[in-house]
């Protein structure tokens, strides 16, 4: 994007002149409208520059994001699956022991107690988290 735009910048001889030359220099070269006029095109150019440099960085950041975010949810879905297979397996072997419709309400029964605990872990740590700035 940026490499194909041209955007200018300050000239070189300018700024290698002498300052208290420069100074005496300028009000002889141009009137205030014209230095005023100069001023807003590079306040127009640094602006432009400055979009185009976070328009840049967004875009590396939001591809970055997209593949973190679809790493972490095929994680997910492969621990969901390793749960569920565990779940199935402690009712397998629950069933050989107390019958199967005993380990079908322990194995149940435990998922609810730790679907309980965790959720009220995260309703305890998100009562604590600051609503706005002035909270912080």
């Amino acid at each position: 994007m940026l490499q194909d735009k041209e955007i200018p910048v300050l000239d070189e001889d300018r700024l290698s002149e002498d300052p208290a030359a420069a100074g005496a220099g300028a009000a002889e070269s141009g009137s205030l409208k014209s230095q005023l006029a100069g001023l807003v095109e590079d306040v127009r150019v640094l602006a432009y520059a400055e979009v185009e440099y976070y328009r840049t960085k967004l875009s590396v950041n939001m591809a970055a994001t997209k593949r973190i975010v679809t790493l972490a949810g095929v994680g997910l879905i492969f621990g969901v699956m390793a749960i569920i297979a565990l779940i199935l397996g402690l009712l397998l072997v629950l069933a050989d022991f107390v019958g199967p419709l005993a380990a079908t309400g322990i194995v149940t029964g435990l998922a609810l107690l730790v679907a309980a605990v965790t959720l009220g872990m995260a309703t305890k740590q998100a009562k604590k988290l600051p609503l706005d700035e002035t909270d912080a």
